[in-house]
């Protein structure tokens, strides 16, 4: 009876410690969730999608139509609308460079797509790849190496937790079709540099898209909601040209 009983107990307790091992840990290599999360991404190779914008910000608290079309990796155009379908501004976007076109002032801004620029064109503090993964709905890793990597397991979701320098990074992942659900920097204390969420998933052509999209910058109180109503994937429609009027005042930053 006792040797019944040891057995009982064992059996047991190995259960339940294999139950918390699957709870809490993954049996996934960073790697191999980076290459399924790549992959999973680069299926949408181009979007173009009409939706609302509403950015909070010290600079600028406002709420208007977006037009948005995105030819992946490096090229970004977004129409903003306001009340009564009035033109507010246009703006495309490469890695390198941006046009701005203020339809209000009727005045003209390039220059390079450099984080400052860009903060001051979008009266948020942001950088070329975060519009870029922002407005796709899609987060792809870059090929660089870590010291530091934990993953886990979170509800439904991977978590990647990554010692960057200076920096703690964060990835929510999907663990049935692997695409990010939320993003975040943090400092070495684990308060909020920049948060990115993605919420309202459906999945056509074997794409898994976003409704609403979030972008959070609690030090510079900054927010940004994006919520699409209609989206056309991979048609690669970015082939246009800005009309700009001549009467248009130009103005060149570097």
């Amino acid at each position: 009876m006792r040797l019944v009983y040891i057995i009982l107990f064992s059996s047991t307790l190995l259960f339940y410690s294999c139950a918390a091992s699957d709870n809490n840990t993954s049996n996934l290599t960073f790697e191999e969730l980076r290459l399924k999360v790549n992959a999973n991404a680069e299926k949408l190779r181009s979007l173009d999608a009409d939706g609302e914008i509403s950015i909070d910000s010290p600079q600028l608290s406002s709420t208007g139509s977006i037009t948005v079309s995105i030819k992946k990796p490096d090229s970004i155009f977004t129409k903003l609308e306001g009340p009564f379908g009035l033109d507010v501004a246009h703006l495309l976007i490469t890695r390198n460079n941006f046009i701005y076109y203020n339809v209000m002032d009727n005045k003209v801004i390039r220059g390079s797509s450099t984080p400052q620029n860009l903060g001051i064109i979008m009266r948020v503090k942001v950088s070329f790849d975060e519009i870029l993964n922002a407005f796709s709905g899609k987060y792809s890793f870059i090929n660089e190496a870590y010291e530091d990597v934990k993953i886990s397991m979170e509800a439904n979701n991977y978590l990647i937790t990554l010692n960057a320098g200076n920096e703690i990074k964060k990835y929510w992942i999907d663990s049935d079709n692997y695409y990010v659900t939320k993003l975040g920097s943090y400092d070495m204390k684990g308060n909020v540099k920049i948060e990115i969420e993605y919420q309202n998933f459906f999945e056509r052509d074997n794409i898994y898209f976003p409704k609403n999209i979030s972008i959070n910058r609690p030090r510079e109180n900054q927010n940004i909601w994006l919520t699409y109503f209609e989206e056309d994937f991979n048609s690669n429609k970015l082939n246009f040209k800005m009309k700009i009027p001549k009467s248009a005042k130009q103005i060149n930053w570097q």
